[in-house]
C-alpha cells in the first residue's frame, strides 16, 4: 500500500486499504492495525537504514527511499 501512495500512512489507513483492495482480510483480531503498527516498528529498530519503512511522523510511515 505504502508503494501505491504519494503520503505517508497510518497504519489503520494501511489495513482499510489492504481490506479494500483485496490485499488482505484480517483473520478475525480485532486490533489489526496495532499489529502492524507494532510489526514495522520492530523492523524500524531491528534493520535501521536498511529497514524498508521510515517513520515520518507521529503514527505515520512510509517507504524508506534508501532501500529499494
Amino acid at each position: 500500500m505504502l508503494g501505491e501512495s504519494a503520503e505517508a500512512m497510518a497504519a489503520k489507513e494501511m489495513i482499510d486499504a489492504m481490506s479494500a483492495k483485496g490485499y488482505w482480510a484480517s483473520p478475525g483480531g480485532q486490533t489489526p492495525h496495532a499489529t502492524l503498527y507494532a510489526a514495522i516498528l520492530r523492523e524500524i529498530n531491528t534493520k535501521g537504514a536498511d529497514a524498508r519503512f521510515a517513520k515520518t511522523e507521529r503514527g505515520r510511515f512510509g517507504l524508506n527511499a534508501a532501500v529499494k
